[in-house]
């Protein structure tokens, strides 16, 4: 029996020892990810919980886009050369998709976009700006059949005897894809050109596979390639093989130009992107950068509360990382603020006991394995901190009444972190605005002192009293006020 007890008091003095205030933030996990405020290039996806993983790499706009086309939930175009004149596919596709939410399904005959380039874009009628150029998409064909067309680009130039008709034309023939270009490189004298190019592989119905031409003007350089991979090349100019006499893409003034996508074509298409540049294929499933996670700012309730650290939940396969970072003051801040500034640390490691404040914001950093391919997955975080609570207040008080004043005294606060005590007095039950005391009007900060005198009070006069304590954060926490207590000055006591 005495062996049970003794255990049960260890057990109680250890509790006791452990911090009182210590508490929790979860995000993710049964807690959702709701306090999640920003994602770049990252996804929740739902499971048995729902976890965060980076986005798949969609094409970014830059200065050089002319058409960008994610078709993640409706037919546009990004970056504001190009608008939507027609649109005639049979929708978006969530299930069947290369990249982000969706792909363009289209269904054969009738089914086509038609897009009309503004005076700004390269391929404008008459615009005179295009050099490099590269067009690009991912493919995923149902049928194959002969003479479906991918992409088409039309145009019309005056050679001075004639109107010439321009074509840039992608399509399948015998299960290949076939690129011609109709004059569109032209030699100084504007004679009529053609220049083919074709894959040198079947394609197979069903899959994704990225098609890419790029041209080079510097070189006169006309590449095809299917998943980064050189499929034909041919050199505009009169021999087709490299050599000084380049012909350059001329685009007349003739007739309005435009693209049109998928004319009788059956099958899924995702990330269209036609550049004034000559671009490096961007196959990676993941971008090489990182994707963020930010959380909201957390009020942690206490000035100089301490954020101890996090545990983390996460699936690291392969070569994938995330990194964390925190920021924490004691003046609140917002999410967009450059400062305080983020500082890494490691899930589970113990933050130093300095690490304090009110205001706590976490970030996370997922990066891919060094193929691109796989993804780190998060499904929880939870953050760690102690309340930095008010002390409490003085107790064990005695009042001494002597003529105009009174001496208080208190037992010290056993608070390891009391940085002093303030007396509050008046002349009214729990309304304590006095200004009689010579040492100063309501509320008089006495430091660590134990005993004070207040001085200058008026005889025969009620004063109410009550003392806090203060503790020693930055924005000092004050306790609740002590129980209560009055006292009556007199000339006749002071006599004694």
């Amino acid at each position: 029996m005495r062996k049970n007890i003794l255990f049960f008091l260890i057990i109680t003095i250890l509790s006791f020892s452990l911090p009182l205030f210590a508490d929790d933030i979860a995000l993710g996990g049964a807690a959702g990810w709701n306090n999640i405020i920003r994602m770049n290039t990252c996804v929740k996806q739902k499971g048995e919980s729902e976890i965060i993983r980076l986005s798949d790499s969609e094409y970014l706009l830059d200065e050089s886009t002319e058409v960008l086309m994610h078709f993640d939930s409706s037919i546009r175009t990004l970056g504001g050369l190009y608008s939507v004149k027609d649109e005639n596919v049979s929708g978006i596709s969530t299930a069947v998709k290369k990249k982000g939410a969706g792909s363009a399904v289209f269904t054969g005959a009738g089914r086509d976009i038609q897009l009309i380039p503004s005076d700004n874009a390269a391929f404008a009628a008459g615009s005179g700006k295009l050099s490099d150029f590269t067009i690009e998409f991912w493919l995923n064909p149902a049928r194959l059949s002969e003479g479906e067309n991918i992409i088409q680009w039309m145009g019309a130039l005056n050679n001075g005897h004639e109107t010439v008709h321009q074509s840039i034309n992608c399509s399948i023939s015998r299960r290949c894809i076939v690129w011609s270009f109709s004059n569109f490189f032209l030699p100084p004298e504007l004679s009529s050109t053609a220049f083919t190019l074709r894959s040198h592989r079947s394609l197979i119905p069903k899959r994704w596979h990225h098609h890419m031409i790029r041209y080079d003007s510097s070189t006169g350089l006309l590449e095809y390639l299917i998943d980064g991979q050189p499929e034909d090349i041919i050199y505009t100019n009169s021999s087709g093989h490299e050599a000084e006499d380049i012909y350059y893409p001329v685009i007349g003034a003739s007739m309005p130009t435009f693209f049109i996508i998928g004319r009788g074509y059956t099958g899924y298409i995702d990330e269209v992107r036609i550049s004034s540049a000559y671009r490096k294929p961007e196959l990676d499933r993941y971008s090489i950068f990182s994707g963020t996670v930010m959380s909201r700012v957390f009020d942690l309730g206490y000035y100089d509360s301490r954020f101890t650290g996090i545990n983390a939940k996460s699936n690291l396969t392969g070569n994938t990382q995330i990194y964390y970072f925190y920021r924490i003051s004691d003046k609140l801040f917002t999410a967009e603020a450059e400062t305080p500034e983020w500082i890494q640390f490691e899930s589970g490691e113990l933050n130093p006991p300095e690490t304090k404040g009110r205001f706590l914001q976490i970030m996370a950093e997922l990066y891919p394995d060094g193929a691109g391919i796989i993804s780190p997955e998060l499904s929880e975080i939870k953050i760690h901190y102690e309340k930095n609570l008010p002390p409490l207040p003085p107790a064990y008080i005695t009042v001494e009444e002597q003529s105009n004043s009174i001496k208080l005294s208190w037992k010290p606060v056993t608070d390891s972190d009391v940085a002093g005590y303030k007396i509050y007095y008046g002349d009214r039950p729990g309304i304590y605005f006095g200004t009689d005391s010579i040492e100063g009007k309501s509320p008089i900060d006495v430091e660590k002192t134990l005993n004070f005198t207040l001085n200058g009070l008026t005889n025969g006069k009620l004063y109410y009293f009550s003392i806090t304590a203060y503790d020693n954060a930055e924005i000092p926490h004050e306790s609740t006020f002590s129980k209560e207590f009055s006292a009556r000055p007199s000339a006749i006591i002071g006599d004694d």
